[in-house]
């Protein structure tokens, strides 16, 4: 059965079991909606990014971090030359 079949279906009912239906599918909706899940203070991410709540991520982040103030890492700077070869895989 089609969505249109469905409302045309539901508007022929009595306006009461309308209301019926109509409420049955909102509470449905409200109970499988996601529960909005509350930010960890520790989580850098501005959006609350769930992914860096993962201590195995934050580590690779610290790692990271670490390494650039050792200056145990190169920076790039965009060229070029770098440009053509990253376009190739975008």
């Amino acid at each position: 059965m089609t969505t249109t079949a469905i409302l045309k279906a539901i508007n022929a009912l009595p306006t009461q079991e309308r209301m019926k239906i109509i409420e049955q599918v909102i509470h449905t909706i409200r109970l499988e909606m996601p529960k909005k899940r509350k930010k960890n203070p520790d989580n850098p991410s501005p959006s609350g990014d769930p992914w860096f709540d993962d201590p195995r991520n934050m580590a690779i982040v610290m790692e990271g971090i670490k390494s650039a103030k050792e200056e145990k890492c190169v920076s790039v700077e965009e060229s070029p030359v770098l440009s053509a070869i990253f376009s190739k895989y975008s």
